[in-house]
């Protein structure tokens, strides 16, 4: 894997993101004014939901945060390589990416870096906000999150790759990004713990990587627990990176292959 490539990839998006000005302050500014409106609903229905995360901070704003800036770097793990592979494909671009000197794991990893990076450099001011707004973050287990949330990233990376290898193929991607947003979103604890989910969609909530990982990631910086407190989330999710990251390389190189036998690489 060529890092050069990788940077003049993350450049090029940057310079093309940065370009419209507008849009691009607007992208920043809108993760300070989120954090508000959230503390003030967290403020008001601190007591009801304070005895439902007694494991997971406690304190339901911290818990609203996390999730939010969890929720938000899954989402462009999940989304951001089959929305840019269709928008290439269209203009030609992907093709010519694919005839450069360097791998296919290279592009695809170029083509998300300045989504991820940009992503989360959001979230951090959306959390030195919140910390202003009185979160307590347990800097010690920064070494746990950082492992966590590179599983997270393979885990969902490998159903993005599963999408983008459709949409290769077949330009589709059969809305599996939209299907795992919204599961995630509603089912992996982004808004409540999934302690209070109801029975008959609680079993769904035990295929969701994102119930495991925010979870781990919410007694790791709120309630201070380091790896062998985490140990069976943790073990959970390397099995879903694991098993998810080996399917998306093999759809993703049997679309490859697919799209070029036929000829449609730049087809659209």
């Amino acid at each position: 894997m060529s890092l050069s490539a990788i940077v003049a990839l993350l450049k090029a998006s940057f310079l093309t993101a940065s370009s419209y000005r507008v849009r691009f302050v607007q992208a920043l500014f809108t993760s300070l004014i989120t954090v508000i409106p959230v503390f003030l609903v967290a403020r008001a229905l601190q007591p009801m939901m304070g005895p439902t995360i007694q494991t997971e901070g406690k304190d339901f704003f911290s818990f609203l945060v996390v999730g939010f800036v969890v929720m938000s770097f899954v989402v462009t793990c999940v989304d951001s390589l089959p929305s840019q592979v269709s928008g290439d494909i269209n203009n030609g671009f992907f093709e010519a990416l694919l005839g450069a000197p360097v791998g296919t794991p290279t592009i695809l990893v170029g083509l998300v870096a300045y989504p991820v990076l940009f992503t989360m450099a959001r979230g951090a001011i959306m959390l030195a906000l919140a910390a202003l707004l009185g979160v307590h973050i347990s800097m010690a287990r920064l070494p746990e999150v950082a492992v966590i949330v590179t599983l997270l990233a393979v885990a969902h990376f490998g159903i993005s790759l599963v999408a983008t290898g459709l949409m290769v193929a077949f330009r589709t991607t059969l809305s599996i990004p939209q299907i795992v947003i919204t599961a995630s979103g509603f089912l992996g604890g982004v808004y409540w713990p999934t302690s209070v989910i109801p029975s008959w969609v609680h079993t769904v909530s035990e295929f969701v990587p994102l119930t495991y990982g925010l979870r781990a990631i919410r007694q790791a910086v709120l309630e201070g627990r380091a790896f062998p407190q985490l140990t069976d989330d943790v073990l959970t999710l390397a099995a879903f990176a694991g098993c998810l990251m080996s399917l998306g390389i093999l759809a993703m190189s049997l679309a490859l292959a697919h799209a070029r036998r036929r000829g449609t690489l730049s087809q659209y």
